[in-house]
């Protein structure tokens, strides 16, 4: 089995992000398929992934280089200004 075999390969529509002096955890969860009438559907763990600040910090500017640069040659991303609002953010920040 080649290694790109055994790398879990996992998709995620919900994140909690955690962090204190020694890093950060990041949760990746899964909304489920069909959540059952009357009952507050609970996320399914997809993986946590711990890293340092420091390594966060330069994937959280990776990222946003990548998502820019995607956005500068294709269309932008848009996102509804609810969820700016709900997660404290403005348009501004991005």
């Amino acid at each position: 089995m080649s290694d790109a075999e055994q790398v879990p390969d996992v998709y995620a529509d919900q994140f909690v992000v955690t962090s204190s002096i020694w890093g950060v955890a990041m949760s990746f969860l899964k909304s489920p398929p069909h959540p059952s009438p009357g009952q507050t559907p609970q996320p399914i763990p997809q993986a946590i992934v711990r890293m340092s600040l420091e390594h966060t910090k330069i994937i959280a500017m990776m990222l946003r280089k990548q998502l820019k640069n995607w956005e500068r040659e294709n269309v932008e991303i848009a996102i509804p200004h609810s969820v700016y609002n709900g997660l404290g953010l403005s348009q501004e920040d991005w």
